[in-house]
């Protein structure tokens, strides 16, 4: 037989109940605030993260931008050294034909020097070997498409002998040439034999 309850007895029973309600509800509403404050950081995290994420995307467009000026500029320069190297080579030439007539016993090592340079700079067929009564190399004529002006320069260098010849001032002039001023200058012409 089931056991009947009191009046006072359900009472007690019912505050209990409602009691524990209350201690649960109050449990579940301090988690729900605490899962609310971390939801709340978590989204500004995320908002950190997304803003740097976008400032990291921007910097690398930057970034590549930057590097596609940088490298148009450099192209742009090498083009504009490679047609003055190109410009130096034809005047060159042409003041070495004219000191055919200064001194004659010098010109064929300056138009030797002018068809060198033109060589390096890919304008002629290379003849620094055919000089030395070699056949003159067609592979080693340097084609415009595939020149590469470091590496034919340092060749050049390589098999040229110290001779006191300032590539710097061959390349950057500063002023007009005076080739006989420059033949004494490097020594190769005495003072009396221009005059």
């Amino acid at each position: 037989m089931a056991k009947k309850f009191t009046q006072q007895e359900m009472e007690k029973l019912i505050a209990g109940i409602r009691e524990a309600y209350e201690i649960k509800i109050r449990q579940l509403n301090y988690r729900l605030d605490g899962l609310t404050a971390e939801n709340r950081s978590l989204r500004a995290s995320i908002a950190e993260y997304k803003e740097r994420e976008g400032r990291v995307g921007r910097a690398i467009l930057d970034a590549e931008e930057k590097g596609e000026e940088i490298r148009a500029f450099y192209r742009a320069s090498a083009e504009t050294e490679w047609k003055n190297l190109r410009l130096f080579a034809d005047k060159w030439k042409s003041l070495a034909a004219q000191m055919a007539d200064v001194l004659p016993r010098e010109s064929k090592k300056y138009g030797d020097l002018a068809g060198d340079l033109a060589a390096l700079l890919g304008m002629e067929a290379n003849r620094m070997g055919a000089e030395k009564g070699e056949k003159a190399d067609t592979q080693d004529a340097v084609s415009p498409e595939k020149f590469d002006p470091q590496a034919v320069i340092g060749k050049y260098m390589e098999s040229e002998e110290e001779n006191g010849f300032n590539l710097d001032d061959v390349l950057n002039p500063k002023g007009d040439l005076d080739l006989a001023k420059l033949c004494k200058n490097l020594g190769l012409m005495d003072e009396d034999e221009g005059e």
